[in-house]
């Protein structure tokens, strides 16, 4: 399987690389030819062949009866980025218990998955009834240049240290058909790597090789509850339970307890800034405190920020323009501002927490686990 393959020769390929022997995939992704995208989409099949209905909204398509967890089940996972970037990416397995990457991106609408890995996700893209049209789009959390097309897989298992797996049925995956990795859809994409020391830079540049997929908002928000404890280095994902849904419980000491707003169908929070106002998007890959569009209170190199009666002072603030992200985005915090807390998002309840989990002890780390087509190519069924 050409994902499992992928998965495997990366760790490989770059130790063979500083020997001098070989060379590592571009992490800009490059697009196939014509006739490969055309071969591609021709091999997809109705979203409703797995039972998936297709909605449309003004922020895209939505997929009902998609990203099923199993009912009344809850799984803790620990992060598997560098111990010093603790950036919310855990390992996950396939139906084959082929082992891949999975970075939480609440800023991304939809997941994303890497072109290379859908044979080892059993992936089929989808077409639409009538008229077999594909279903695709482009990223708007961040600037990418090749679009993705909407396909499902069979499933994502997340196993625990300890305890039983929790699976999630039928996930929904945009992927980009280009050669090489995710480019800016790996994130982090803020601060260029000449203004980081060399070695973060490093380390980095690996966490970003070994992304093989995102899971989005829309894939996120099928879960009751997702608690990321940024100190801990830990995931917890709790599946509904139709049966006696309750709300979210915090198990460390509460710095805020907001309303969970959304923006786009991805979560987003009222806060304050300065004293004045506004609407963030919680995005949990930004490598950056806060960023800013540029029509919003300009000049500003730190902020106080407030989320309800808890005042953060000096928080770091960014602009979209420096950090390659687009305007048309409201603000967003990023995981160097969520990093010193526990971040809970009840979506059953649409509420968001946030917690000091200085008392807690940390998480295992299991950071040490370890051709260009000729002219253009049109993507059918995508606004330019």
């Amino acid at each position: 399987m050409l994902g499992f393959r992928l998965h495997l020769a990366i760790p490989a390929i770059l130790a063979a690389l500083a020997a001098g022997c070989a060379a590592p995939p571009p992490l800009a992704p490059t697009e196939i030819t014509q006739a490969e995208l055309d071969a591609f989409l021709a091999s997809g099949h109705s979203p409703r062949n797995r039972g998936i209905t297709v909605y449309r909204s003004p922020a895209g398509p939505s997929f009902q009866f998609a990203n099923r967890p199993w009912s009344c089940k809850s799984v803790r996972v620990p992060f598997c980025s560098p111990k010093n970037l603790p950036l919310p990416a855990v390992e996950a397995k396939t139906a084959t218990f082929v082992k891949f990457n999975l970075l939480f991106d609440t800023s991304a609408r939809q997941s994303w998955l890497l072109f290379a890995s859908c044979k080892a996700m059993d992936f089929s893209p989808f077409k639409e009834t009538p008229g077999d049209h594909p279903i695709g789009e482009r990223a708007d959390h961040v600037l990418s240049p090749i679009p993705g097309y909407a396909g499902v897989a069979n499933k994502i298992i997340l196993s625990p240290v300890r305890g039983e797996p929790l699976h999630v049925e039928s996930p929904v995956f945009y992927t980009p058909p280009a050669r090489g990795l995710f480019g800016p859809l790996a994130r982090p994409d803020a601060a260029p790597a000449a203004s980081r020391a060399r070695k973060s830079a490093d380390a980095l540049d690996l966490f970003r090789r070994r992304v093989h997929a995102v899971a989005g908002s829309a894939l996120l928000r099928s879960f009751a509850s997702v608690r990321l404890d940024f100190p801990a280095r830990s995931a917890a994902l709790v599946a509904p339970c139709e049966i006696s849904p309750t709300p979210y419980k915090p198990s460390a000491p509460v710095v805020a307890d907001l309303p969970l707003d959304y923006w786009r169908e991805r979560p987003a929070v009222r806060v304050s800034l300065d004293g004045h106002p506004i609407l963030a998007v919680v995005d949990t890959a930004g490598d950056f405190a806060l960023s800013l569009p540029s029509d919003l209170l300009p000049g500003l190199g730190e902020a106080d920020l407030a989320f309800g009666p808890a005042l953060i002072p000096s928080v770091p603030v960014s602009r979209h323009s420096d950090l390659g992200l687009p305007e048309a985005f409201p603000a967003r915090i990023g995981w160097r501002f969520w990093r010193e807390y526990a971040l809970a998002l009840d979506f059953q309840f649409n509420r968001l927490w946030l917690e000091d989990p200085a008392s807690h002890p940390a998480a295992d780390d299991d950071s040490k686990k370890t051709t260009a087509p000729a002219g253009p190519v049109h993507y059918r069924g995508i606004d330019p």
